[in-house]
């Protein structure tokens, strides 16, 4: 791209023509309201070439209403720009989401760069429509803080390779001033584009969304600083058609905006898209919140429905209103070595989700869960909190550090496999109230109160206990009439300087194998009955129980 000298030359000769106030900083070389440079800063545009840039000097502030931008005609202004009113007054409509008067206008133009220092507009700073190969770089865009349904700052449609590089934009519509309702006015505005890119840039106390994003795909947003906006931080929306696909967002700062972190929402709940999206190595802070005051929405690091294909990793989420990954009607989910200070949840018809090394204050899966498969690796969880119906044909726990007690009430296969569990809950450790089919197998688990560390109803069907380290003050495990119960080859082990208690207790056996268990030896007391038989039924088991030293 080549330089115009003679532009600015051009330029400095027609900016003489006009009265200036003192010397010194562009703002303040003028403070005339009634000149209009519009017709100026248009003609040297309209007299460059394809390649050139118009560049606009910085020791004076410039006054302009609309600029259209031309093919291959590139703009710098070093100076301050101030946009004069529109002669009419508009207000952002869902009818009409763009205005009439933005600061700078392109209409199917291509290969353009545009910086600015600082610009103050009533409408976008900048509107494309239709472009392509359009490049926003180091530019400062200020709206106008006090408009109850303002415009966005920049707004782009239907154009694509649109880079948005190291820019700052602010104010555009009112502070929002309920928990309950929202204004207009968002910082970057998206709809029907292709090739976006966003990076190092400061996106902050807009009036909604700091990015909005509406039926794009391949976009990637790297590297900003999104803040204090009064919706998300970014949101992505979809038209009819599912043509979204292709997105990373990637090492952002989301702090203290009113809703999510980042808001990923599909509401055609009769197809899943796949989006194929990429969250990685996001900070969150303080999201969700209006005053003090917790807003719908505010997830810590996602929020995602109706999606294929996702991966959400690395990501740090803390003090945020609402869970930290909120999961909604998606498959092919995966969320991987997040940490943060709030639950994550699960809700909905799923495919298969799955979570590894995470760790969360809790997992929350609500009462009407549908899924193929969930799946936890090696995460840290401290409360799990399982609704009673949910429907998995599998629901699988390997490695995991848990704590407190789980409920398992479901339709489909259980896996709980080489756990830490450990419990202080008057509920005990894990009740199995329902399952078609379950194996518990290497785990360690401990109960820490009065009651049974594992309880096994009698709706649940097919369970094998086997080779797990069970510590309780109670019972270590509690039958209640499971038919065909397998107990096999697991330790039963009692808490220090309690008092002496069954370790096995089956209150009906049907069909109970008890085989190669070791229990604990009680020393200096009388022994309790290490097996106790409440009621008749069938139980097999060893001739002799051996004894823990």
């Amino acid at each position: 791209m080549k330089q115009l000298p003679f532009v600015s030359l051009l330029l400095l000769a027609l900016a003489n023509m006009h009265p200036t106030k003192g010397h010194g900083q562009a703002g303040s070389a003028d403070t005339s309201i009634s000149r209009d440079d519009t017709k100026f800063v248009q003609t040297l545009i309209d007299n460059a070439s394809p390649g050139d840039t118009v560049h606009l000097p910085g020791d004076r502030v410039y006054r302009i209403r609309t600029i259209h931008l031309r093919q291959g005609v590139s703009l710098r202004s070093n100076g301050m720009i101030k946009q004069l009113p529109p002669h009419v007054a508009e207000d952002f409509t869902w009818a009409k989401q763009y205005s009439d008067y933005p600061l700078f206008y392109g209409h199917n133009v291509k290969d353009i760069h545009i910086s600015f220092r600082e610009a103050h507009t009533y409408g976008e700073a900048v509107r494309l429509d239709s472009c392509e190969r359009i490049t926003i770089h180091h530019a400062k865009a200020i709206g106008d803080s006090t408009k109850l349904l303002s415009f966005a700052g920049f707004y782009i449609h239907q154009s694509r390779a649109i880079h948005i590089d190291h820019v700052e934009v602010a104010g555009y519509g009112m502070k929002r001033r309920s928990p309950d309702y929202y204004q207009r006015g968002t910082g970057i505005r998206i709809q029907t584009c292709q090739q976006i890119r966003i990076r190092g840039s400061h996106i902050h106390d807009n009036a909604e969304n700091g990015i909005f994003l509406h039926s794009c795909s391949d976009v990637a947003i790297h590297g900003n600083d999104i803040h204090r906006n009064g919706m998300s931080g970014v949101q992505v929306a979809f038209g009819s058609m599912g043509v979204e696909r292709d997105y990373r967002i990637t090492r952002n700062k989301l702090f203290e905006n009113a809703a999510d972190a980042i808001d990923i929402n599909n509401p055609e709940a009769s197809r899943t898209v796949a989006i194929n999206a990429y969250i990685a190595e996001n900070i969150s802070k303080g999201n969700g919140w209006v005053n003090g005051t917790e807003t719908r929405d505010g997830s810590g690091i996602a929020t995602l429905v109706g999606l294929k294909q996702v991966l959400v990793k690395g990501n740090r989420s803390e003090q945020s209103n609402r869970p930290a990954v909120y999961i909604r009607e998606c498959d092919g989910v995966n969320v991987i070595d997040n940490k943060s200070d709030n639950f994550a949840e699960i809700v909905g018809r799923q495919g298969q989700i799955r979570l590894v090394k995470n760790t969360f204050t809790g997992l929350r899966v609500l009462r009407d869960l549908r899924a193929e498969k969930l799946q936890l690796d090696s995460n840290h969880i401290g409360y799990l909190a399982l609704h009673n119906d949910i429907q998995v044909d599998s629901l699988v726990f390997i490695g995991n550090n848990l704590k407190g007690n789980i409920n398992f009430h479901l339709e489909g296969s259980l896996v709980f496999k080489d756990n830490l569990l450990s419990s202080r809950s008057p509920r005990g450790a894990i009740s199995l109230r329902k399952v078609n089919e379950a194996i518990l197998s290497g785990n360690e688990i401990t109960a820490d109160t009065a009651v049974d560390a594992l309880t096994i109803h009698g709706e649940a069907s097919n369970v094998v206990v086997e080779a797990n380290t069970i510590l309780s003050t109670a019972a270590c495990i509690r039958d209640e009439g499971a038919p065909e119960l397998k107990v096999v080859g697991n330790t039963f082990a009692r808490s220090p300087g309690n008092a002496p208690a069954p370790a096995f207790v089956s209150r009906s056996p049907n069909a109970l194998l008890l085989k190669d268990n070791i229990y604990p030896q009680h020393e200096g007391i009388e022994a309790p009955r290490l097996i106790v038989i409440e009621q008749e039924g069938s139980v097999t088991m060893d001739s002799v129980a051996r004894a823990l030293l």
